[in-house]
């Protein structure tokens, strides 16, 4: 086993060698020079002593095709070439000195050995400088992810203050509404148009307190009770909320998870987690609705960033892919694509995710379908 994989190595290391490429920018001048050394007549000697040379030409090229094995498999065979000229008499004899040829044969070597060794430590510092630039860029893209949240938890705590105090300022009358609205109620007979009247105000108010209950909700989440936790307890809570719904719109949910087999534990709120993906899930759920098919996909993943575990619990559906300028929008609060939506239900989720010192992120897939994807640091 251990001379198949050998002999594996050495064919991958020689068959760059042997390219086209080399070839014809090497190996065939390389022989054409030997075939002019033994065509040109002894008397001819500065003729001679350029062919001599031009070997070191033929093996640079192939020195910075191939680094070393290819500068010195054409030294090697440049010497060998050579030497019978050189050395043996046959056909048109090289009119040099012997100690100019031996040693010209020798610097054919070094050079060779030389720029081959040169090539190859410049081509692993380029390979590490490559290395350094994607890791660089990985970690920029990162920072940027987390400036890009600091900022939007910033926004989004300034507004939660804001409408927080807006949705108390709401309640406050609302409430003296509608215990006016039923005290009149109590008193107005059921059988006279204006009770239906009545009633509707009463829903019209209660309606209100709701939408200010979500504004609440968003300026305020409640307060976290973490705990340890396996993602897979999420998600074993989420699948049959959704179940019905998904079962009806021809949806197929696949909550097994394929990618992670171990259990990995983060610290947080089962409640407020599994709101998170609940809301994500029915997202999806709508939006692959008009289609009739497709499918959602749990996965957990454990990636080290900084020398720190974390967690990712992501959720992706087939449905059509978010608009590239929407992105950066999606967790903002009001904003919505829904003709009757608040736009709150994601901007509850960052503020959840924020609470757990988490990134709620999403991207489109290649091709279709949607990922949303939390990521919290491991216990």
């Amino acid at each position: 086993m251990s001379d198949s994989k050998t002999l594996e190595g050495l064919k991958k290391d020689l068959r760059p060698v042997f390219s086209a490429r080399v070839i014809v920018t090497a190996w065939l001048p390389c022989l054409a020079i030997t075939t002019l050394h033994y065509l040109v007549p002894p008397q001819f000697a500065a003729a001679h002593d350029i062919l001599r040379r031009m070997y070191y030409l033929p093996i640079l090229f192939a020195a910075f095709s191939t680094g070393l094995p290819g500068a010195i498999a054409l030294s090697v065979f440049a010497s060998l070439s050579y030497f019978p000229h050189a050395f043996g008499g046959l056909m048109a004899h090289d009119p040099g000195g012997m100690i100019e040829k031996s040693l010209e044969i020798v610097l054919l070597n070094i050079v060779a050995v030389v720029a081959g060794l040169l090539v190859d430590r410049e081509r692993r510092e380029r390979e590490k400088q490559e290395k350094l630039a994607a890791r660089l860029s990985e970690s920029l893209e990162d920072q940027r992810r987390m400036e890009a949240q600091l900022i939007r938890a910033g926004k989004l705590g300034a507004l939660g203050e804001m409408t927080a105090g807006i949705a108390h300022e709401i309640k406050n009358p609302l409430h003296a509404m509608k215990g006016t609205a039923e005290i009149v109620r109590e008193v107005t007979p059921r059988d006279i148009p204006e009770s239906r009247m009545l009633d509707l105000l009463i829903g019209e108010i209660d309606r209100l307190g709701n939408v200010a209950e979500r504004f609440l909700s968003f300026a305020k989440p409640a307060p976290s009770d973490r705990v340890p936790l396996d993602f897979r307890n999420v998600v074993s809570r989420v699948v049959p909320l959704v179940d019905s719904q998904a079962r009806k719109a021809g949806i197929v949910i696949e909550p097994e998870n394929r990618e992670y087999k171990s259990s990995p534990v983060v610290m947080g709120d089962v409640d407020q987690l599994t709101q998170i993906f609940l809301n994500i899930a029915l997202n999806g759920i709508q939006a692959m609705a008009p289609a009739g098919e497709g499918r959602l996909r749990f996965a957990i993943r454990e990636e080290r960033q900084g020398g720190r575990k974390y967690v990712t619990l992501a959720l992706s559906n087939d449905g059509p892919p978010i608009p590239e300028d929407q992105l950066e929008k999606i967790f903002d609060p009001f904003f919505t694509t829904k003709d009757d939506g608040t736009g709150l239900g994601l901007s509850v989720c960052s503020r959840i995710a924020d609470q757990h010192e988490g990134i709620l992120a999403v991207r489109n897939l290649p091709g279709s379908g949607v990922e949303f994807s939390l990521t919290l640091p491991a216990v």
